[in-house]
């Protein structure tokens, strides 16, 4: 007879919570993707229940209520605590100043440093990697582009289009620079750091307003 232990419940939980169907951009949509969970867990269930039911006449059927009981306890505590448990800590992230860029979690003042010892050290592909990273940071900061996790370069650009057009012609050669110092193996010189400098500073601008 199957055993339904704590650990098979936390595994359960963590594996529904990490869809991305159950992790919704807006916070308000919280509530509801905690009831596709519940409905997932009572698929489950029903399973569990329907395997342990024939087992053994009534007294299977009592050590199937028992197991169904504890199982359901065992599995709303650990809905509950995994959700206590991720909600705080991606809000805590937004409430620093830590971003998300490119699906990778970056601070603002780290970035300013690795772009100024980049610079000092003439490396340039690095330079354009941190540097446009923070202009990304940037975006988002001033409100025009959503912190996205697996945001491109494509995504900030309609971002930009569509709310700062008149940055667009600084952001778009600041973002080959950097898909090519990124993605390839093509020479990066001082000339792309160039666009990202006047992309950063342009937004510089856009945060004085």
């Amino acid at each position: 007879m199957a055993e339904v232990t704590n650990d098979d419940a936390n595994d359960l939980a963590d594996e529904i919570l990490s869809r991305d169907e159950f992790l919704p951009e807006e916070p308000g949509r919280v509530q509801e993707a905690v009831g596709r969970v519940f409905e997932e867990i009572g698929d489950f269930l029903a399973g569990l229940f329907g395997a342990l039911g024939g087992v053994g006449g009534s007294a299977g059927m009592v050590i199937a209520i028992l197991l169904l009981i504890g199982a359901v306890a065992l599995l709303g505590f650990a809905i509950y605590r995994a959700i206590k448990g991720r909600r705080p800590k991606e809000r805590s992230e937004r409430d620093t100043t830590a971003r998300i860029v490119f699906d990778e979690v970056v601070e603002p003042a780290e970035l300013k440093a690795l772009l100024d010892r980049f610079m000092s050290e003439s490396d340039w592909r690095n330079a354009v990697i941190a540097g446009f990273r923070l202009s990304v940071v940037q975006i988002i900061d001033r409100g025009i582009a959503r912190e996205v996790a697996g945001a491109t370069t494509g995504y900030f650009a309609a971002a930009v289009g569509e709310r700062r057009p008149e940055i667009l012609e600084d952001y778009l050669p600041a973002s080959e620079a950097f898909e090519r110092a990124f993605y390839s193996d093509l020479a990066v010189g001082r000339e792309d750091l160039a666009h990202v400098e006047r992309l950063l500073n342009r937004l510089e601008l856009v945060g004085a307003k």
